[in-house]
């Protein structure tokens, strides 16, 4: 364990803080690593950055001295408060007490943020459809953000992996062990960038997209033809729909392809014929369906 380690017990006896398992707290104890990471978002004077779930401040130290304004958005209140006192003498840091699934989240050119684990997803999730950054640079569970740089065909690649990329472009930044954290979690960790996409392939609608793919990807390793067979009978569709979306595909796809194995262009193809079908009256579809 790094001696930071000890820092960190301090402080958490200072404010009276205890790790909460629940909220899968564990705390960035290597202000090394905290330095490569801000380092890697290529901080400018005039950048206003945000940091979800500041802790103790190992990142925010940097991220301050960097950056023209911070906004550390803090779930626990003892935490917050640490954070306001810790950091007084920077009036460049604004701690946004709450939940940043719930708070309206501030302006930002760019993220920097070691991400709660638990809710890794929704929050990625909310950062790439209401934040309008540059670049974000985070930290995930290992697992997690293997499932962001998956390739078709690994078995890593899941609708997750489709929906981000569809989003952004991923890359990794650097593998962090678990012995780096307060307490140690059982698993390790990755830092990767994300970048909203401004190029490649895009659907004609991207409210049909992201529908079929939450639709048929609960059956990533059944072939198109099964996958999308299962998916319209869910939608109550008559047994010539298939037939029929199949047929209309056969320039690209016979239906005798994995459906892991699609790339997110292919995929997108895919989407656009469903639109045909929709546009026909085959395909049942409401615009909320896709919320």
């Amino acid at each position: 364990m790094t001696p930071l380690s000890d820092e960190v017990r301090s402080s958490l006896r200072k404010y009276g803080i205890t790790p909460r398992k629940k909220l899968g707290q564990s705390f960035l104890i290597n202000s090394s690593i905290a330095r490569e990471i801000v380092k890697a978002a290529s901080l400018k004077r005039n950048d206003d950055v945000l940091e979800i779930g500041g802790g103790l401040g190992v990142l925010t130290r940097w991220l301050v001295e960097s950056a023209r304004k911070v906004f550390v958005v803090e779930k626990d209140r003892g935490l917050a408060n640490a954070l306001r006192s810790s950091f007084a003498e920077h009036d460049n840091l604004e701690v946004m007490e709450g939940d940043a699934l719930e708070i309206q989240l501030p302006k930002v050119s760019k993220i920097v943020a070691n991400l709660p684990y638990s809710v890794s997803s929704p929050l990625t999730f909310r950062l790439l459809d209401y934040v309008d950054f540059q670049q974000a640079v985070l930290m995930y569970q290992k697992e997690f953000a293997q499932r962001l740089l998956a390739k078709p065909g690994t078995s890593e690649y899941s609708r997750l992996t489709i929906e981000v990329n569809y989003r952004a472009n991923v890359e990794m930044i650097m593998q962090v062990n678990a012995r780096e954290f307060y307490p140690v979690p059982k698993v390790d960790s990755m830092v990767v960038r994300l970048v909203p996409r401004e190029s490649g392939p895009v659907a004609q609608n991207e409210g049909v997209f992201h529908w079929m793919v939450r639709g048929v990807y609960s059956y990533p390793n059944k072939l198109i033809r099964k996958a999308f067979g299962i998916w319209f009978r869910n939608l109550s569709c008559e047994d010539s729909v298939l037939a029929a979306f199949i047929q209309r595909c056969s320039g690209e796809f016979n239906g005798s392809e994995r459906l892991r194995d699609l790339d997110l262009g292919m995929l997108v193809k895919l989407s656009d014929h469903v639109l045909e079908m929709i546009n026909d009256g085959l395909v049942p579809y409401e615009e909320r369906e896709q919320e």
